[in-house]
């Protein structure tokens, strides 16, 4: 006698019907199951999320806030601003705190930092001990030191001053609004910036040479005394170190709010109000950009070019290679604000300040482990772009056209707030393809 199932509505089916129905939903249910499988597979051999956790944290006092940090051109010490200073030793030792800044400069070895609060200028020494102070009468707003540490300047409210090393005067001029200066790394000139010219001057503050085309602003200058770099809103121009214009070029978009560049000049970075990082050679050409989702408000670039750090005031700071490539981002707990992102010579070790604390963060970190070794893609030779590194000297050619703009694409965060991309383990998308394969094999 044949089986009979009797389904809900009554209609009488045999057995070896019901038998082909459930074996075409379980087919479905399957070949779902294969979808699913397939669909998980991909989205976990795909690069996830990892913490970038910082080499160290050094948190700032109770009550005060931090903005700005330089770092000395060995690497041996870091100074960071604000309501205190603190400085630290390259592994993030506290070496000492005390005083307070808001615009900061250090020498080479670390020895001397000079600083400025208010009215006061003070030059410091390397173990925390004040040498002198000085009221300049005025708020200061830029400061500089010389590299041999003999001469330095401060201007502000109208007025700017030279300083000899023991605090004494050199000379006092009140008949420019300086934005911006720079002792020469011959350091026997100054460049200042005002809202008529760019000039180069003698300590005694005469005028050797000007621009006065135009209002100046931001200044970067080769470490060598070759060139130097002035951005002001989108305009950005180039000038040999005695003076001669190289290039002026106009960028469309925002205006420059920060600005950095390789130690021969060669990478020149800015940050600017429309959220963007642009990068240019040393013709003045755009290699390549990259967004964020707030002001830039600082740039730090190593000797040969090769890191670029940009902090953002929305919390991030940017990490990525000459050719424009995101190494990874991480997020610091308040807002990044100007010049609080500083970088070793060698790129190894990059600082970062928010107001709660001074962060240091090793370049490695934010390289991804399935590109942990950077490569260059092949270009056309259009245009050559000089990288030094030591001990060896490396030349990379490059083409305008080949450059492909960065975008830098939302970031997941994790609790702690470091963010850089990474590989996944092997064993997870294996255990998930394990699944899949038992999902299948499981059919009528």
């Amino acid at each position: 006698m044949e089986k009979v199932f009797e389904y809900p509505s009554g209609t009488p089916e045999t057995f070896s019907q019901t038998g082909s129905h459930l074996s075409k939903s379980l087919m479905k249910y399957s070949s779902f199951t294969i979808l699913y499988g397939v669909g998980l597979l991909l989205a976990l051999v795909a690069p996830a999320a990892c913490a970038v956790t910082p080499l160290w944290i050094e948190p700032g006092t109770v009550g005060g806030e931090l903005s700005g940090v330089v770092i000395s051109a060995d690497g041996s010490t870091i100074v960071a601003g604000g309501d205190q200073l603190i400085a630290l030793s390259r592994d993030g030792e506290k070496l000492w705190t005390g005083w307070s800044a808001t615009c900061l400069d250090i020498s080479r070895d670390g020895n001397y930092i000079l600083t400025s609060r208010g009215q006061v200028v003070r030059l410091i020494s390397g173990t925390g001990t004040m040498i002198w102070e000085r009221n300049m009468e005025i708020p200061v707003t830029d400061i500089s030191m010389a590299a041999e540490r003999s001469i330095f300047a401060a201007t502000g409210g109208g007025r700017t001053r030279t300083m000899a090393f023991s605090g004494l005067g050199i000379a006092s001029n009140t008949t420019m609004a300086v934005n911006h200066l720079r002792i020469m790394p011959d350091g026997n000139r100054i460049v200042l910036t005002t809202n008529k010219n760019v000039q180069l001057s003698n300590f005694t503050l005469f005028s050797e040479w000007s621009d006065a085309n135009s209002t100046q602003n931001l200044i970067t200058v080769a470490a060598d005394g070759s060139s130097f770099v002035t951005a002001t809103d989108n305009r950005v121009r180039m000038y040999s170190g005695r003076g001669n214009l190289l290039w002026d070029q106009k960028f469309p978009g925002g205006n420059a709010q920060a600005l950095a560049s390789s130690r021969d000049g060669s990478l020149i970075v800015i940050g600017k109000d429309d959220h963007t990082v642009q990068a240019l050679n040393s013709d003045g050409t755009l290699l390549w950009s990259g967004n964020a989702t707030n002001w830039i408000t600082s740039i730090a670039v190593s000797d040969d070019g090769s890191t670029i750090a940009a902090g953002s005031m929305d919390k991030k700071l940017y990490v990525y290679n000459h050719v424009g490539n995101l190494l990874g981002t991480f997020t610091t707990k308040s807002a990044i604000k100007f010049n609080s992102v500083a970088v070793t010579g060698d790129g190894s070790l990059i600082i970062v300040v928010d107001e709660t604390a001074v962060y240091g963060l090793q370049r490695s970190a934010f390289i991804p482990q399935a590109t942990a070794v950077e490569t260059i893609p092949e270009q056309s030779p259009d245009v050559t772009v000089e990288m030094t590194t030591a001990p060896m000297r490396v030349t990379t050619t490059l083409s305008p056209a080949t450059w492909t703009p960065v975008t830098f694409s939302p970031v997941v965060t994790s609790p702690g707030g470091e963010t850089a991309e990474a590989a996944l383990p092997l064993a997870v998308p294996l255990i998930a393809l394990g699944f899949l394969l038992l999902f299948r094999s499981y059919r009528p």
